[in-house]
């Protein structure tokens, strides 16, 4: 069993050797004002659109609280006296507002509250929240147009397999957690902590034998997970502690009906009619390498009474991929990494019909469609078919559609017979920000198909080509149906697409009404010039009036009625929480580096700050993977200038308050063939980091003599490979990194060979290896407990070794209890504080250059 305890905090200085505890710090009184402010608060609408739901997240709790009891078993991390999951994001309040008038209602909450988003019924009359105590999860239900609520006695909440708070989004509701609304928007399906089930299994005091672990051959190589199990009595523990009661709840009386025996339940979805439930099941043998969600597990159709009435399939260990099969999902039945037995993926319900199931299977023996790597290019297409079987199940299958090319997704519309396949469109985000190299060429097709006439040929409504972000048609908008589930919106033959509209100076959110018969689109909104507005649902049926949130750069979020026809009304009016911001000067910067790959940053100047000034300069960035420079410049303006600055945690932007020029986000395009583009990430990495600097040393802000250069996560190896291989810096911050690549043998972000394969690159890509190198100071900040694949705490402690052991000027603090992003009061404080000196004594402190040395 692997319980946190309490270790010794590290402090190590430059010219000692000190082990130790240190007090907390506080940083400036600046930065102190801005961590008390409130944050601007974000609503959720009812299924319905009558009510908005405002929570106010605790951000930064008091380290006391992340020094609760925690088992870190099967790649979860529990707190056994709740027996929920460890190191929760609570609300403090909840209240809601009616609209359009936005009269507030108060909710009535418990004394000392530390709740869950609520989530709404159906109806949107009601929503249930959970209340964590002391010793157990609380169920709640709230009445929306008054505010009441109650608590429905003797229920305790099991959270470990999914979480009772999710839910909120844009539509307030969805499917699947531990806590979640049937179709009747009376009676709520949870995960109960078993009844009578005693005390935990004690951990043996002597042990039996030794821990083994063997393979006979076959095996594949698994991603550096943390927190796994480690011997009998850790799966004792997550037996004890993962197994729950499914039970019916009855929102009014508080009946609670239990359904079937306890299990490991890693979902239930109840059928839209309400008699049947989707259940998986996780079961032995559990795995010590792999997480919970990939365990075996069976997939049944129950009855309400608990008996399995169909059986779907028995999943073995999902290996697949890097990260296996299902992954860590608040959806397991979410199409996972690699399918499972005969391709089955993306089971659901058909929320039109009382309990018809659907899914999409391979045909034959062919191929599964598996990319190599998280772009998926280079897959080898399959046959797929979508699949239909209603209850009692007791016949074959019907054939709705069937694809030679494979089915990249389904969507069903809100009439139940159509359906959209494809990936609807999406927004028009970053493209390049996910995990994977990003390409170009890739042709994104969006098709409609009409699920009561197979024989009917699907028909084309858009295509594009995935790099032109500029042509993205927007994501349909959806809807709350029965069950929970979501559908795309229609008024009669009209749907809604709604995207950020990237353009060459930044985001334009739109909405749109497409027509499926002529495939027109008709422009119903689009934000201006001076303003970032995102639609945030419709009011109406047709799409003439709609909710917004609407921001600027001097203007705080706030939520809007908007017409088709232009009227806007104010809907609430929150008040700049940061008032101090406004005077921090903003520019979206754009260039690029002598390749041509095109290149930006955010640039932000103290508040005092004089035209022709040079400063001290922190560059703040994180690498990612473009297949071509065509698929980077596609991505190289992302966001809007027009966002409003609002900052908090142990954020870089607080270095402008310190009298820095902060290049923040800056893009750092690693460029070439997904296969091998790591082979040049040293040399595109500094040239990145050079483009940048002589940009703000063009501008007239930067001093060039006085740079700095941070990052969180691979940001903190981008910095570590940079002190070790170029001489712009004079000092760096590497937070929670993995300068050891030899440490993640079998891949690491979009890199799929491993250390055997390329053995070279794992040399050369290792920053750790070069610590020699490493002359200026490198401050290095870690969580004790960090949870992310392959930044294991023991990255920070040997490449603080390695680079004091070599006689450089290197710091390490280690904090106690945080994971891979820190959370506690404490530590944010204490962050900024040592982020903050440690600049201003190795970059602020540098002492000013000459005028010659910044050309």
């Amino acid at each position: 069993m692997k319980l946190a305890t309490k270790a010794p905090f590290l402090l190590f200085l430059p010219t000692l050797i000190l082990c130790g505890a240190e007090q907390y710090h506080k940083p400036p009184q600046a930065v102190m004002d801005i961590l008390n402010s409130p944050a601007t608060p974000a609503l959720t609408l009812d299924p319905t659109h009558t009510y908005a739901m405002q929570g106010r997240p605790v951000r930064y709790p008091p380290i006391s609280e992340l020094s609760q009891p925690m088992l870190r078993i099967a790649g979860m991390r529990i707190n056994p006296a709740t027996n929920g999951l460890h190191n929760v994001t609570f609300n403090s309040t909840l209240s809601l507002r009616k609209i359009p008038e936005g009269t507030e209602i108060k909710v009535m909450l418990p004394p000392n509250p530390k709740l869950s988003l609520g989530r709404w019924s159906p109806d949107g009359k009601h929503f249930a929240f959970t209340n964590t105590t002391a010793h157990a999860i609380e169920l709640w239900i709230g009445e929306a147009a008054t505010g009441h609520t109650h608590r429905i006695e003797g229920v305790h909440i099991n959270d470990v397999m999914g979480s009772a708070g999710a839910g909120g989004g844009r539509g307030g509701a969805a499917v699947g957690g531990t806590v979640q609304w049937m179709a009747d928007s009376r009676t709520l399906l949870v995960h109960e902590v078993r009844a009578n089930r005693g005390a935990p299994p004690p951990e043996p005091q002597v042990p039996q034998g030794p821990h083994v672990q063997e393979s006979l051959g076959g095996g594949r190589g698994v991603v550096t997970h943390e927190d796994m199990l480690q011997n009998e009595h850790d799966e004792d523990l997550f037996e004890f502690y993962a197994t729950a009661q499914l039970a019916t709840v009855d929102s009014v009386t508080g009946k609670v009906t239990p359904i079937g025996k306890p299990g490991i339940v890693e979902s239930a979805r109840p059928s839209p009619d309400g008699n049947y439930f989707l259940v998986t099941m996780i079961h032995k043998p559990f795995s010590y390498l792999y997480q919970a969600r990939q365990f075996p597990k069976e997939m049944d159709v129950w009855d309400r009474s608990g008996k399995p009435v169909h059986h779907i399939a028995s999943m073995p260990l999902a290996t697949g991929g890097r990260g296996g099969g299902l992954g860590p999902t608040d959806d397991p039945l979410a199409p996972p990494a690699e399918p499972p037995a005969r391709g089955t993926r993306g089971l659901t319900w058909r929320f039109n019909e009382p309990a018809t199931l659907m899914w999409i299977d391979a045909i034959g023996d062919a191929p599964a469609r598996v990319g190599a790597g998280r772009s998926g290019r280079g897959a080898t297409p399959r046959p797929e078919h979508l699949m239909a079987l209603a209850a009692p199940f007791t016949g074959g299958p019907k054939e709705l559609y069937k694809s030679e090319t494979g089915i990249p997704g389904v969507t069903l519309f809100e009439n139940g017979h159509l359906a959209l396949l494809g990936n609807g469109g999406g927004r028009g985000g970053r493209g390049g920000a996910g995990g994977g190299a990003t390409g170009a060429n890739r042709v994104s097709r969006t098709l409609l198909i009409d699920l009561d006439k197979p024989d009917q040929a699907p028909r084309e409504l858009w295509s594009y080509n995935t790099s032109d972000r500029y042509a993205n048609p927007g994501a349909p908008m959806e809807k709350i149906v029965a069950g929970g589930e979501r559908a795309i919106l229609m008024d009669s033959d009209n749907i809604f697409l709604q995207g950020n509209g990237p353009t060459p100076t930044g985001d334009h959110p739109f909405l749109n009404r497409f027509n499926l018969t002529t495939l027109k689109t008709e422009r119903l909104f689009r934000c201006d010039d001076e303003h970032y507005e995102a639609v945030e649902g419709l009011l109406d049926k047709h799409g003439d009036t709609f909710f917004t949130r609407r921001e600027s750069p001097t203007e705080p979020p706030n939520y809007f009625i908007r017409t088709a026809a232009g009227k806007l009304t104010a809907f609430t009016n929150f008040p700049d929480p940061q008032p101090i911001m406004r005077t921090v000067k903003k520019e979206l910067v754009t260039y690029k580096r002598p390749d041509g790959v095109e290149m930006s940053f955010t640039l932000y100047l103290p508040p005092d700050y004089k035209p022709g000034t040079r400063l001290p300069t922190i560059v703040w960035a994180y690498p990612r993977e473009f297949e071509d420079a065509a698929a980077a410049d596609a991505v190289a303006v992302t966001g809007s200038p027009m966002r409003f600055t609002e900052v908090g945690g142990y954020s870089e932007i607080f270095f402008a308050l310190d009298g820095y020029a902060v290049l923040d986000n800056a893009s750092m395009p690693i460029v070439g063939d997904r296969r091998t583009v790591n082979d040049h990430f040293v040399e595109q990495v500094g040239m990145d980091a050079k483009a940048a600097v002589d940009k703000a040393v063009e501008m007239g802000v930067a001093d060039r003599n006085r740079v700095g250069v941070g990052g969180h996560s691979y940001g903190a190896f981008m910095t570590d490979t940079l002190l070790a291989h170029c001489d712009l810096f004079k000092a760096g911050i590497a937070e929670s990194g993995a300068p050891n690549r030899t440490l993640t043998p079998f891949g690491f972000q979009s890199e799929r060979r491993t250390i055997w394969q390329a053995p070279d690159l794992y040399t050369k890509i290792s920053p750790f290896l070069y610590a020699d190198k490493i002359k200026a100071p490198l401050l290095l900040i870690h969580g004790e407990a960090d949870d992310n694949d392959g930044t294991f705490p023991i990255q920070s402690q040997r490449m603080y070794e390695a680079v004091r052991g070599n006689g450089g000027t290197v710091r390490m603090v280690f904090l106690p209890f945080e994971a891979h992003g820190y959370r506690g009061m404490e530590t944010i404080e204490h962050v900024n504080w040592e982020k903050l000196a440690w600049f201003d004594k190795y970059v602020k402190g540098a002492g000013a250059a000459g005028t010659n040395n910044n050309n």
